[in-house]
């Protein structure tokens, strides 16, 4: 029986030794990340990993680095690694179409790209809406901003699992067990895996952040208000205008008060998940009122120096 492991995780420093211990076990490891041509000889040790994270897009550097590491030694220890994210792949090559002085148009219809495109563009417009309108002070027209922009993203997000899962059932190889990682917001992700799988192919779930919520002593998981608005347009759920609007009023708290920059340990246990335990225990009390009058307090300020105005805000 082959084993495959969907392993969700956050892409924090904090997280890279508990997926360590649970990648030991595979022989195959799917990463969640587009092909690149150089990436082989990054893991050969050929290419340093900080020259080459320079050419990433990264978001998270020091997870990066330290992830890339690891693989370096999973590799030698003779565990096949691969690259598959067929969504950000078919958007890297049109993102270099265009630069190649070539337009929308040429994008046949009906093709994965063409898909790929239609997805980004709205999900992009959208955002670039609400970008407009959170500079402005009407405050319930930003709201409306950020849930389309939410169903927008669920869409593009059910594509990229869609293309991601078809590409990896396709890549499974009979008699290896495979980790797949996966960000923990991709759940559709394992409906559709468990669908193609064959009678001799196991399909196992892990979550590192309810691993990290346990060992913290919590329960539960780690979806902000803006996930969870999300996940529930990606399950297809009908959402009431008074609830929209309560997630996406406590996001943009949320979003004023989370620490996004990479946090080292130092003497707190796991700080990157007990930041966002905190921030959104913090914000799932607010109503929309208290929201509204907390976002044109705090939109100018720091997140440390608005999280204080908000734990310090009287009926919080």
């Amino acid at each position: 029986m082959d084993n495959i492991t969907i392993c969700y995780s956050t892409h924090r420093p904090e997280t890279l030794g508990l997926t360590a211990r649970i990648i030991e076990n595979f022989d195959i490891i799917i990463l969640e990340e587009p092909p690149h041509r150089d990436f082989s000889c990054v893991l050969n040790g050929n290419i340093d990993i900080e020259v080459h994270l320079l050419e990433l897009d990264v978001g998270y550097p020091a997870f990066t680095a330290g992830q890339y590491r690891l693989l370096r030694e999973f590799h030698k220890s003779g565990k096949e690694i691969r690259q598959i994210e067929p969504y950000l792949k078919e958007l890297l090559e049109i993102q270099y179409f265009f630069a190649n002085d070539h337009h929308p148009d040429e994008i046949e219809p009906g093709t994965v790209a063409h898909s790929v495109y239609r997805a980004e563009r709205l999900a992009t417009g959208t955002l670039i809406d609400y970008y407009k309108e959170v500079r402005g002070d009407n405050f319930f027209k930003i709201l409306s901003t950020m849930n389309a922009f939410a169903k927008a993203d669920a869409q593009r997000f059910i594509l990229r699992d869609c293309l991601r899962a078809e590409h990896i059932l396709s890549e499974l190889t009979y008699g290896k067990n495979t980790y797949i990682e996966a960000g923990s917001i991709h759940l559709l992700l394992e409906q559709l895996i468990a669908k193609g799988l064959g009678k001799n192919q196991h399909l196992t779930i892990h979550s590192i952040d309810k691993e990290v919520l346990q060992l913290l002593g919590n329960q539960g998981d780690l979806f902000s208000p803006g996930d969870e608005l999300t996940l529930g347009y990606i399950s297809g759920k009908t959402i009431e205008k008074p609830q929209w609007q309560r997630l996406c009023s406590q996001a943009l708290i949320y979003s004023k008060t989370i620490r996004t920059e990479e946090i080292s340990s130092g003497d707190i246990k796991f700080p990157h998940t007990q930041n966002e335990l905190e921030t959104i225990s913090m914000v799932k009390e607010l109503s929309v009122a208290t929201c509204e009058t907390l976002f044109h307090r705090i939109r100018a300020l720091p997140a440390k120096k608005a999280a204080e105005i908000v734990r310090s805000y009287p009926n919080h």
